[in-house]
C-alpha cells in the first residue's frame, strides 16, 4: 500500500505542475515586448506629470516687431503661436517710453517717461497695435506683455515678454533735378547731414510724382513710359531696394498715388486714353477717375474706387482712420466727401476746383474760394464742419490777404496756411502762418521776404515742416538768380530752418 501511496502522490504532482508550464510558455515576453511596455509606462508617467504640474510652455511668441530701430509711424506687431482669445490680450500689453540708458534693464515706475495709447487690431494670430500719436524720434520704447492671456484652446501665455526699440529721426525724400533736361528721380536726405543725400531711383524716363507709405518703409511712385507715353504706379522697398510694378496701364495714365493710413490700399488717378476708340470716333481721353491698388492680395490687384462710373475727379485725401476720403468731383463741381462705413456722400460746392484739406478726424474740410476784383483774382479760406453741415470763412473776403494753401497738424488742432499780404510790399510771395481753425486768427510762422513758399507738409509728430521755397530774385537783388525750387525743413518749436537740397521739388517726409 505504501507503493500505491507513492504512486498517487507522483501522479497528483504531475497533474498540478503541467498547467503552470503551459502558462509560462504562453506569456513568455520577448525583448521587444519588454521595450514597448517600458515606453508605455514612461508615456503614462509623463502624461500624469503634465496633468499634475500643468502646461509649462504655454502660448509662445513667434515674431515681434519692431526690433532695434523703428520709425515714428511703426506699429507694434506680436505674432502668437496660436489664435488668441482677443479680449484677453490688450489689457496685458503695455508700450512705454523709457530713458535710453534703461534699455534692456528692469524698470521701476519712475523709469516710465510716457505710456503709449493706441488701437489694437488682429490678423489671424497676429496682434497689431497702432499708436494713437507718432512715436518720438530719438526716443527709446519698451513693449511688455504680461502673462495671463489665453488662446482659443484655453492655453495661457505663461512667461512675461519684454523688448525694446529706438525710433530713428525722419528723413526727407524729393525729386531732382528740377532745372535740367535730365529726368526727375527720387532722392533721400537726412536733415542732420543733407550733403550725404542718396539717389533712390534711376529712371531714364523720369518719375512724375511719389508718396511715402505710412510706416516709412516703401515709396509708391508714378513713372512715365517714354516710348508709349503711358504711366504706371510702381513701389520701391526702402529696406531692400526692390521695385515692384503695381499697375499695368497699357493705354492709360496712372499717377498720383496716395496711401491709405493702414498701408494696405493705394488710391491713384487714372486717365484712359481710349486710343482704339479715338481712331473711329471723336472720343478722346477720359476724365480722371480714382482707382485703388489692393496690396493685401498677391499680386496686388486694382479696381475703381466707386462702382458709379460718373464719379470723376482728382485730389484724393484719406482721413486718419481711413474711413473717409475727400476729392474734387467734376460731375458735381464740388468737393466730394465719402464715408465708407455707411456709403454716404456729401458734396461741398466750390468754384475754385481745389480738393481742399480733409482734417485728420475726417469731419472738417478747409478749402479756398476765389474772389474776382478789378480783373484780379485772389482767394480766401473756408471751413466746412461735416457734423453740422455749416460753412464759415476762416479769412473774410474783405481781408487784404490771398490765402489758398493749407495743411492740418497731425492732431487737427491747428493749420499752417500759405498767405500773401496784399498790403505788405516787403513780402511779395506766399509766407507761412499758423492759424486757429476755431476762429481764423493767424500769426506769422515762417516769414522771409527773400523767398516764396510753396508746397509744405507736416512730419508725423507735428513739430516740423518740410517746405518747398523759391528764391525771390528781386528781393535778393540778383536778376541772374533763376529762382529754382529748394527744399528746407522748419522746426516749429525752435524756429530753425535747414536747407536740404537745391534744384529740387515735391518734398515728402520719410518717417
Amino acid at each position: 500500500m505504501h507503493h500505491n501511496h507513492d504512486s498517487s502522490v507522483k501522479i497528483a504532482a504531475s497533474e498540478t505542475t503541467q498547467p503552470e508550464s503551459s502558462l509560462r510558455r504562453y506569456f513568455r515576453l520577448t525583448r521587444f515586448d519588454r521595450s514597448v511596455g517600458f515606453v508605455i509606462v514612461l508615456l503614462v508617467a509623463a502624461i500624469g506629470l503634465t496633468i499634475l504640474l500643468g502646461d509649462r510652455v504655454g502660448v509662445t511668441l513667434q515674431r515681434v516687431g519692431p526690433l532695434g530701430i523703428a520709425r515714428s509711424t511703426s506699429s507694434i506687431i506680436i505674432q502668437f503661436s496660436e489664435n488668441m482669445n482677443r479680449e484677453s490680450v490688450p489689457e496685458r500689453l503695455q508700450v512705454v517710453q523709457i530713458p535710453p540708458e534703461k534699455s534692456g534693464q528692469s524698470l521701476s515706475t519712475e523709469d516710465v517717461l510716457a505710456t503709449v495709447n493706441g488701437d489694437v487690431s488682429w490678423n489671424g494670430a497676429t496682434l497689431i497695435f497702432r499708436p494713437a500719436t507718432a512715436l518720438q524720434p530719438g526716443a527709446t520704447y519698451q513693449v511688455m506683455l504680461q502673462p495671463g492671456s489665453t488662446s482659443d484652446n484655453g492655453r495661457a501665455v505663461i512667461s512675461e515678454y519684454r523688448y525694446n526699440f529706438t525710433v530713428r529721426r525722419p528723413r526727407v525724400a524729393y525729386l531732382a533735378p528740377a532745372s535740367s533736361a535730365n529726368p526727375f528721380n527720387i532722392w533721400i536726405a537726412d536733415p542732420a547731414d543733407p550733403s550725404a543725400a542718396q539717389q533712390l531711383t534711376f529712371s531714364p524716363s523720369g518719375i512724375y510724382d511719389f508718396s511715402v507709405s505710412p510706416d516709412g518703409g516703401k515709396i509708391a511712385f508714378s513713372e512715365r513710359n517714354s516710348s508709349t507715353g503711358t504711366m504706371d504706379i510702381k513701389m520701391l522697398d526702402l529696406d531692400t531696394g526692390g521695385i515692384e510694378q503695381l499697375t499695368n496701364c497699357a493705354d492709360a495714365e496712372c499717377k498720383t498715388p496716395v496711401w491709405r493710413p493702414d498701408g494696405q490700399i493705394i488710391a491713384y488717378e487714372r486717365i484712359d486714353y481710349n486710343s482704339d476708340m479715338a481712331q473711329t470716333s471723336s472720343l478722346g481721353a477720359s476724365p480722371t477717375r480714382i482707382w485703388l491698388i489692393d496690396l493685401s492680395t498677391r499680386p496686388a490687384t486694382t479696381r475703381p474706387m466707386f462702382s458709379d462710373s460718373q464719379i470723376l475727379g482728382y485730389g484724393i485725401e484719406w482721413s486718419a482712420d481711413g474711413q473717409r476720403i475727400s476729392m474734387f468731383d467734376y460731375g458735381s463741381q464740388g468737393i466730394l466727401v465719402h464715408d465708407f462705413r455707411d456709403d454716404s456722400t456729401v458734396v461741398i460746392p466750390s468754384k475754385y476746383g481745389n480738393p481742399g484739406e480733409l482734417s485728420p478726424d475726417g469731419m472738417r474740410v478747409v478749402y479756398p474760394e476765389i474772389i474776382l476784383e478789378e480783373a484780379q483774382a485772389r482767394s480766401y479760406l473756408q471751413l466746412v464742419d461735416l457734423n453740422t453741415n455749416q460753412t464759415r470763412p476762416l479769412t473774410t473776403q474783405e481781408s487784404r490777404v490771398d490765402d489758398d494753401t493749407s495743411a492740418w497738424s497731425p492732431d487737427g488742432s491747428f493749420l499752417v496756411i500759405g498767405r500773401r499780404n496784399l498790403d505788405d510790399a516787403s513780402t511779395r510771395g506766399k509766407q507761412l502762418y499758423r492759424m486757429n481753425p476755431a476762429d481764423g486768427t493767424a500769426e506769422p510762422l515762417l516769414v522771409d521776404p527773400l523767398y516764396y513758399h510753396g508746397f509744405f507738409a507736416f512730419d508725423p509728430t507735428g513739430t516740423q515742416l518740410v517746405v518747398q521755397r523759391f528764391p525771390d530774385a528781386v528781393a535778393l537783388n540778383d536778376p541772374d538768380n533763376p529762382g529754382l525750387p529748394q527744399i528746407w525743413t522748419f522746426d516749429l518749436n525752435t524756429q530753425a530752418v535747414v536747407k536740404i537740397a537745391e534744384d529740387a521739388l515735391l518734398p515728402r517726409w520719410v518717417p
